[in-house]
């Protein structure tokens, strides 16, 4: 019994040795893989919340801001020098009306009341200015290109759109920033070729938002229709 007892302790053979280390390789492959998808669906969802958070939170500045977008009077009483939006041009007040442009928007807020004639703001000589545009995040003062990306959406306090402003979001897409410009009954106004209309002629501003974060894209478009618009007389 003793004898059998020792001989039976031989322990296993060189194949069946081999034949279990390549069960157990291919069973730590699988877990490997399961693991590795787990991780990459999971930062996919972090990079997806992400661009959803930056694109929503853009949205809602500018929608807020523009909602309110106040008119003000230009150097003179005429009716052609009245008006919403334009192109900041550095002067304090603006000298004159110019379009915005479908990537860029600058737009005036606590101004005068509607019909004076005098240039209010805080003063006389000091009107708030905000512009929206999209910059290279290397360079903030630098337009956003495929070649300068990744870019920021900023937004600029000050009578010159030229500055840097402040950050808004970031990991926006080269174009990510598009502003369309509607009357109040719908009709759209290329703010290229306008025709008739005027700055004041503007009652709704759609805006698009385009975001990505590592290969996680968002867009997300809103419809801002103006609190304070219709013509002066």
């Amino acid at each position: 019994m003793r004898k059998r007892f020792i001989r039976e302790q031989d322990g296993f053979t060189l194949p069946e040795m081999m034949i279990t280390m390549v069960i157990m390789i291919v069973v730590l492959f699988a877990l490997y893989s399961i693991f590795d998808m787990s991780i990459r669906v999971f930062s996919f969802g972090n990079d997806k919340i992400e661009a959803v958070e930056n694109a929503r939170l853009g949205l809602q500045k500018m929608e807020r801001e523009i909602r309110a977008a106040y008119p003000v009077n230009g150097p003179n009483s005429t009716e052609s020098n009245r008006y919403r939006f334009f192109n900041a041009d550095g002067t304090n007040p603006p000298s004159g009306a110019t379009w915005p442009t479908a990537t860029q928007i600058t737009f005036g807020n606590e101004f005068n009341s509607p019909g004076d004639a005098v240039i209010r703001c805080p003063s006389a000589t000091s009107c708030e200015y905000i512009t929206y545009k999209l910059t290279s995040t290397a360079s903030p003062t630098s337009a956003c290109t495929t070649a300068n990306a990744p870019c920021a959406l900023r937004r600029v306090n000050a009578a010159s759109s030229t500055g840097s402003g402040e950050s808004v979001v970031e990991f926006v897409r080269p174009n990510g920033l598009q502003f369309r410009y509607f009357t109040s009954d719908g009709i759209e106004i290329n703010p290229a070729s306008p025709g008739t209309y005027t700055t004041q002629d503007i009652g709704r501003v759609q805006i698009s938002l385009q975001i990505e974060v590592d290969g996680s894209r968002q867009d997300l478009t809103t419809l801002v229709n103006l609190r304070n618009r219709g013509k002066f007389s």
